[in-house]
Parts: structure tokens; C-alpha cells; sequence
């Protein structure tokens, strides 16, 4: 079972995913089908903080708390490892224009929580990183 489901454990940094009430509200329909639209979008082209973030917004609506957005977008960033998205960077080279971090899922989410946190308010693309379907 995937994140969604609460059958995945979390460690460490990333119980955060867990910890914040990022369910409240949150029709789980409604977010499959948006985790399954940013799965297609990583795998057709290089997906950015601000498509994810704007889908935190549009799912948790004016009100909800920083804590509450962060624990929503690391949830989705889970479901996107959990479909083989990847978070990296963007390079020059011709070859390899995407370079997927060599963290797994766990230490990514920590790294992304920690910059986030730092930050203060939910990244836009070219922030922290980018996401694709290697």
C-alpha cells in the first residue's frame, strides 16, 4: 500500500508526511486524480515546484496553515516516488538533461522538507529541485 493508503512507514524527518492533519478537507479522489495528472506531466516533460504547489492550493483552498500545505506537498512528492518520479536537477548536458538525485525516497523528502521549512513558504519550479520519470 502507498502513502495514501498509510501503509508506508516513515522515518525520521519524513514523519512529517504522516504528522500534519493534510487530509482535512482534502477529497482523496480528487487527489489520486491530481497525483495521476502530475505523474503524466513528470513523465512528458520536467515538473516544477510551482505545478505542485499549485495543486496544494487548489486541494487545501485559502486558509490552510504552512504546516498544512507542507505536510500535503511532501504526501504528494511521496506518491510521485512511490510511481518511479524523481526528484533532480537540470544540467546543460545534451545527454543527460536531468539528473535524478542520488537519495531515495526518505532522504529526498527530508532534504525538501528542510528547505522548504527554511524558506518558509512553498517552493516554486527551479526551487529546491525538479521531478521526472527517469
Amino acid at each position: 500500500m502507498n502513502a495514501v493508503g498509510g501503509g508506508v512507514p516513515f522515518g525520521g524527518a519524513v514523519d512529517a508526511v504522516r504528522q500534519h492533519g493534510s487530509w482535512a478537507g482534502v477529497n482523496r479522489e480528487a487527489y489520486r486524480r491530481e497525483v495521476d495528472y502530475l505523474v503524466r506531466y513528470a513523465h512528458d516533460d520536467w515538473l516544477g515546484f510551482s505545478v505542485i504547489s499549485g495543486s496544494v492550493g487548489s486541494m487545501l483552498g485559502r486558509g490552510a496553515s504552512f504546516e498544512e500545505q507542507l505536510g500535503l506537498l511532501l504526501r504528494i512528492v511521496c506518491d510521485l516516488y512511490d510511481a518511479g518520479v524523481r526528484a533532480g536537477d537540470l544540467t546543460e548536458s545534451p545527454t543527460k538533461p536531468f539528473l535524478a538525485w542520488p537519495a531515495g525516497r526518505a532522504e529526498a523528502l527530508a532534504r525538501i522538507a528542510a528547505e522548504v521549512r527554511a524558506s518558509c513558504r512553498l517552493p516554486d519550479s527551479g526551487d529546491i529541485c525538479w521531478f521526472a520519470a527517469p
